[in-house]
């Protein structure tokens, strides 16, 4: 088992451009760690670098207490799984599951046992003896999965493995690579831009952006307090909603004001916003916390939201609502699905008050 230490490291290319920079991150024993982020942000540069695929410029990596920053990709008990999988084709099944054995000399016996618990595991058994050629997505990507495990090592690295697939496998593979996860025990590092395999996979999140570390925490408490505007936007789907808006003296306390709203300060915030009194900040409001209020929630204080109704998907368990507010401000809200809202109609949604997030508009962090 192993655990994963970033020290301050830094990926700096030849041309001057740094893709990662002074990232400091501790994944634990055991833990499934997944990094997401747009493209770009440095997260499958960072996974190379722990592969031993990528020269570290600065800082130091570790895994358990050894630091590996000069330690040969072969040498570090690491096993990849790939975007493209990256099987042999004129190989079968079982040769590509057992090639890294064969080139470590692992007797034939223990390759075969290794082999075929594997694909007991992954329910892979009957393809063992066809061609990469000859499977579907889905299977070559349990094929790939089981050529990392046969190897049985310390650390598990995923660079978007579900990517090639379509969306009803990539929802079962998302659950059977969790039930991988319990079931070997192991540490795995998990790469991806798509926030929903990242709240559904990992025990714990790290938000990148451009290059630079921005939040670590559970699925949960990435969502629910997170840190700064990039991560409260990135984290969600439909993303946040942000509003211009200006802290107010209240009668009770302090309010907000937008260019078509005013509402109260939460409780839980009335301490922060003191400093920004009769300042500018973003009022962040997450589309869930718009109801229609015909099917709104027993015991919540709403202020009237009006809209102009742009936009209305209906998915079955939810509707999605797009619409402008009177300044010509796009807002988004997820409703209950017996909303009856129509294109072009004049509406008022309505805003839980104590939903909503309030940041910093210089810094971006949150209040």
């Amino acid at each position: 088992m192993a655990s994963i230490t970033f020290d301050r490291v830094t990926k700096r290319y030849d041309n001057g451009f740094t893709a990662v920079r002074d990232l400091s991150l501790a994944v634990a024993d055991r833990e499934f760690l997944v990094l997401v982020g747009p493209s770009g942000c440095g997260k499958t540069t960072s996974l190379r670098m722990l592969a031993g695929l990528e020269d570290i410029t600065q800082g130091k990596l570790y895994i358990n207490d050894r630091c590996i920053n000069e330690v040969p990709a072969k040498n570090r008990d690491i096993a990849m799984v790939f975007q493209s999988y990256a099987l042999y084709p004129h190989m079968t099944v079982f040769d590509n599951m057992a090639f890294s054995l064969s080139l470590q000399g692992v007797p034939k016996a223990e390759i075969q046992t290794r082999v075929r618990q594997a694909a007991q595991q992954l329910d892979i058994e009957a393809l063992l003896d066809r061609k990469p050629k000859q499977l579907s997505g889905g299977q070559r990507q349990r094929v790939a999965v089981g050529r990392a495990i046969v190897r049985d090592p310390a650390v598990f690295l995923m660079d978007e493995p579900l990517s090639n697939l379509d969306a009803k496998l990539r929802v079962q593979a998302r659950a059977e690579l969790s039930k991988l996860h319990r079931q070997l025990g192991t540490t795995f590092v998990y790469v991806t831009h798509d926030q929903v395999e990242a709240m559904t996979m990992g025990t714990r999140i790290a938000v990148m952006n451009q290059g630079v570390l921005q939040q670590v925490a559970s699925p949960q408490e990435l969502y629910d307090s997170p840190s700064n505007t990039f991560v409260a936007g990135f984290m969600g789907s439909p993303a946040m909603n942000f509003l211009p808006a200006r802290v107010v003296s209240a009668e009770q306390g302090w309010g907000i004001q937008t260019a078509t709203l005013a509402l109260p300060v939460p409780l839980t915030l009335a301490d922060r916003v003191q400093p920004y009194g009769d300042r500018e900040i973003i009022l962040g409001l997450r589309p869930e916390s718009l109801y229609d209020p015909d099917h709104r929630p027993a015991n919540r204080t709403l202020i009237a939201v009006p809209i102009a109704v742009t936009v209305v998907e209906r998915m079955g368990n939810e509707a999605i609502i797009y619409g402008t507010l009177q300044d010509g401000q796009e807002i988004v809200a997820r409703v209950d699905p017996r909303c009856q809202f129509q294109v072009g109609e004049a509406v008022e949604l309505g805003l839980d008050v104590d939903r909503v997030y309030l940041f910093d508009p210089t810094t971006g962090q949150a209040i």
